[in-house]
């Protein structure tokens, strides 16, 4: 058995690790130039997305990834607020549970390993065929092509793969967009910064429209495990994040990273200080502007036949950043599917019944994450609402002082 994959992403690496260690041959083809060549901040990878990469990856980078997360101490939730950053609330993570805060390169880069004869960089998908034989090619803009017995597509919420299968996308812009960056972290910002932020992640939602979201990664406070294994020598830094309506988005491709980290500065101009200096004082090598996707949850997201051809992570389930949830979701899948593949290379199933039971799989979380995922995205959209906003704002100023003095 040969399988294709679409996309060097998080998901289609952790598929690749997968069937290579069931003994399934795997070519994998990404239009990026190399696996550092990824935008992207820190992810969260919850306790079950943290087992399959533990099973899937040779001990030494599963270490080195390890090694490149916070402890557990500095991240044990997550907490809400409102625009001057007064905590509301929070949800708070099991301890016993493994999780990782790791950043995107890092983790892009670690799931690589060992697979250096397997991934095609720089090699951009454009269209595949399926035979009468079951196999499939998959023809590559350079004019390359590639045979196997299965294409799983793992390139993104922008899928080729997924829409020439469903013959539309599978997934549309939510109407929220997000303007992101680094921050470096210095004793006079730290002083600033909101308590919450040394056990954890804050998400804020404001008036007008706004939310944000900011998570602190301390190089000196130590991590998930000995940081002599790591490979990585990330700065300390606070990651954030504006969420903004489309129509106040900027490109910071046309208009230029100043001008988007000034856009998000006026935007949170009736916000806490800190939260503005924070972004005031971005890293603009790594700002960038982002349009958000998701999947329909209440529809069928593998709306084909199941066959030789089939997709995972954001191709079939794009989902917002403000859960937490693609990474995690997309490993979810990686494993569930080579789980199947590997009974079909001993002959117990089919390759298509091996990828009907994935897909079949797939439903019952998938669509659950996309909507905690979107949660936020309507209360935004809800707060645009001038007398929406007036009564919320008002119960959350009310709420604030009461949810302090109880915690």
């Amino acid at each position: 058995m040969k399988v294709i994959v679409i996309g060097a992403g998080i998901g289609g690496l952790t598929l690749a690790q997968a069937l290579r260690h069931n003994g399934i041959d795997v070519a994998v083809h990404d239009r990026d130039p190399r696996a550092e060549a990824t935008g992207g901040y820190r992810l969260h990878i919850d306790d079950i997305a943290s087992g399959i990469l533990r099973r899937h990856l040779p001990a030494e980078p599963y270490q080195a990834l390890l090694a490149s997360s916070p402890s557990r101490s500095a991240q044990r939730g997550i907490s809400f607020s409102d625009h001057k950053l007064r905590v509301l609330g929070n949800v708070q993570f099991p301890l016993e549970e493994e999780m990782l805060l790791v950043g995107r390169v890092p983790l892009r880069v670690l799931l690589t390993h060992g697979l250096d004869d397997a991934i095609t960089w720089g090699s951009e998908y454009v269209r595949h065929e399926t035979h009468d034989d079951g196999t499939v090619t998959a023809y590559f803009k350079d004019g390359t092509v590639d045979h196997g017995d299965l294409l799983v597509g793992a390139d993104g919420s922008t899928s080729k793969v997924a829409a020439q299968l469903a013959g539309r996308p599978t997934s549309e812009p939510v109407g929220i967009g997000g303007i992101a960056g680094r921050t470096p972290l210095t004793p006079e910002l730290r002083a600033m910064l909101p308590e919450a932020l040394e056990t954890g992640s804050v998400l804020a939602v404001g008036p007008d429209g706004t939310g944000a979201f900011i998570t602190l990664f301390d190089a000196a406070a130590g991590s998930a495990a000995d940081p002599r294994l790591s490979r990585f020598d990330e700065p300390s830094a606070v990651y954030w994040g504006v969420n903004v309506p489309l129509d106040r988005l900027p490109n910071a491709r046309e208009t230029g990273v100043e001008a988007a980290v000034q856009t998000a500065v006026d935007l949170l101009r009736t916000w806490a200080p800190a939260l503005r200096t924070v972004v005031s004082q971005a890293d603009l090598s790594t700002v960038g502007t982002f349009r958000y996707h998701a999947a329909d949850p209440e529809a069928h997201l593998t709306p084909w036949s199941s066959g030789t051809v089939t997709a995972l992570g954001d191709a079939v389930h794009a989902m917002p950043p403000t859960g937490g949830r693609a990474a995690a979701t997309a490993i979810r899948d990686a494993d569930l599917l080579a789980t199947h593949l590997a009974d079909a290379a001993k002959g117990l199933t089919t390759i298509p019944l091996a990828v009907h039971e994935y897909e079949r799989g797939l439903a019952t979380y998938a669509a659950e994450a996309v909507r905690v995922s979107m949660i936020p995205i309507v209360w935004q959209k809800r707060l645009r609402n001038p007398l929406f906003g007036l009564v919320a704002r008002a119960g959350l100023a009310i709420a604030a002082p009461i949810t302090n003095a109880l915690r």
